[in-house]
């Protein structure tokens, strides 16, 4: 397993006092998982916020009368379930672990009662959805590029957390995706999809690997989009 991370130093709760991220942090239990767990699946029971100490876990969606996609993948420091919580509501989307993961789960109903204690803590709730309300705008937002080739590129940006990705999560300079889940996730034939990737890696962007994506020059690759 690979080196945890402080979850409770992420970006939303950095405002919060000191004694209310101890009382946060007492209030959490960390829970190992394997690899291609389901932490929790569309309608089902879900009933903490949790929060990504190592490994990844996958955001699988279901768009309208599409079968469950990948959305997102959330790295360490990412923490996600919080839709559920406000909107009193089981899964909204399927979330999988990827390797071995280390999770921080805290009950609901044990975060509401501390929030009420502490108004503080729900603006910081509050910035959290917003976190994540901004990423799944970058998301969308990268879709209308016209170039399918910008999309492939932005796309394989934010799944490596360089782009639209606020939390403060780790980024990482591969990508566990094949090439048919990342045509999907950027609206492009996986024909097209190949060539694109292809041409990429000539130009040294990136590196096409059995399962996954290696980022050889992020930096390269995020200022090629729009050139």
């Amino acid at each position: 397993m690979s080196e945890s991370i402080d979850v409770f130093a992420s970006a939303w709760l950095r405002d919060l006092p000191v004694e209310q991220v101890r009382r946060l942090t007492g209030i959490a239990e960390f829970v190992d998982f394997q690899s291609d767990d389901t932490v929790y699946a569309i309608s089902g029971p879900q009933e903490h916020l949790w929060g990504v100490s190592t490994g990844q876990v996958r955001v699988h969606v279901a768009l309208n009368e599409e079968e469950p996609l990948l959305g997102h993948i959330h790295r360490a420091g990412a923490w996600f379930g919080e839709a559920e919580l406000i909107q009193n509501v089981d899964g909204l989307v399927e979330m999988k672990t990827y390797g071995e993961t280390k999770l921080a789960k805290i009950p609901y109903i044990h975060f509401r009662k501390l929030a009420n204690d502490t108004p503080e803590l729900w603006e910081s709730f509050a910035r959290l959805m917003s976190m994540n309300l901004l990423l799944a705008m970058s998301a969308a937002n990268d879709l209308t590029l016209r170039k399918s080739k910008d999309r492939i590129a932005a796309t394989l940006m934010r799944l490596s957390g360089r782009r639209g990705v606020v939390q403060g999560s780790r980024t990482s300079d591969e990508v566990q995706i094949n090439q048919r889940e990342l045509a999907r996730l950027a609206n492009i034939a996986p024909s097209k999809a190949s060539i694109h990737l292809r041409a990429l890696a000539n130009e040294g962007f990136i590196e096409l690997r059995y399962g996954s994506i290696g980022l050889c020059d992020p930096v390269g690759l995020s200022n090629s989009i729009g050139t």
